[in-house]
């Protein structure tokens, strides 16, 4: 009896490493390095955003210190600080503040403005009340009470000044009003604005009226018949006087004969 062959293959099966061990092998080398890299950008980002904060921290710290020193510095100088003294300085900056932001330039032009005919301004005077407002107080004359009138309602129609006070009025002997206004202007003055100023109208002269002589008619003419015409008798050159009760002189020229016998004319 014959042995049987048995076919033995003790080689391990084929694998996708044995395969392609040697693409797989960059590839997860590749892709290492990829981890790798992405990895340290993020750390290095979150280093710098670290020391950036750090940074900051120390900055803010310092400040800090610093502040707190320039506060212990202003209280040390606020204690050792006479108030009474230093009132009259802060009253006096205060007020240059204020007139800076409403110069005398500009309560002039809103009072030209506010004008009206038939009245005047006597005096102007800048003063403050007791809350530090600017009071503007006005002396003016007025010829009728309408034009004191119509000036406190230009007055009051103003939005720089807040209130308009008459404060006194009286009518003088010789006619017309005297008058005294005080007007407080407002914290915060608006822009200025162009207005057109009232004038007076212009008085047109008056012309004389002129009657027309009436000449009369002259007298009817006698017919010519009843009146006989009066001879029409030509004076020379050099007329004589003539006298109003004898009429004028006529004076005959006697002819004069040539030699020749001819005559000269007349």
């Amino acid at each position: 009896m014959a042995v049987p062959v048995l076919q033995l293959n003790l080689a391990p099966r084929p694998s996708l490493w044995r395969q392609r061990h040697q693409a797989l092998g960059w590839i997860a080398l590749g892709t290492g390095l990829l981890v790798l890299v992405g990895a340290s950008a993020f750390t290095w980002r979150a280093y710098y955003r670290a020391s950036r904060a750090g940074h900051d921290a120390v900055s803010l710290t310092e400040e800090t210190k610093r502040a707190a020193r320039q506060e212990q510095q202003l209280q040390a100088s606020l204690q050792e600080m006479d108030a009474t003294r230093e009132q009259s300085r802060w009253k006096l900056a205060e007020r240059i503040l204020q007139e800076r932001s409403l110069p005398w330039s500009r309560l002039t032009a809103e009072l030209e403005q506010c004008m009206v005919p038939d009245m005047r301004m006597k005096g102007i005077q800048r003063a403050r009340s007791n809350a530090q407002q600017v009071v503007m107080k006005l002396k003016g004359e007025a010829r009728t009470r309408l034009a004191e009138a119509a000036f406190v309602e230009a007055l009051r129609a103003t939005p720089v000044f807040a209130q308009v006070v008459l404060e006194r009025e009286s009518e003088r002997t010789g006619g017309g009003w005297d008058f005294e206004i005080s007007l407080p202007t407002a914290a915060v003055p608006p822009p200025f604005k162009v207005k057109a100023i009232k004038q007076a109208p212009a008085s047109t002269p008056v012309r004389p009226t002129v009657t027309p002589a009436r000449i009369p008619a002259p007298a009817a003419a006698p017919p010519a018949a009843a009146v006989p015409s009066p001879p029409v008798v030509r004076p020379p050159a050099s007329t004589p006087p003539v006298n109003e009760e004898t009429g004028p002189r006529v004076r005959r020229r006697t002819p004069r004969v040539r030699p020749g016998g001819t005559r000269e004319p007349e």
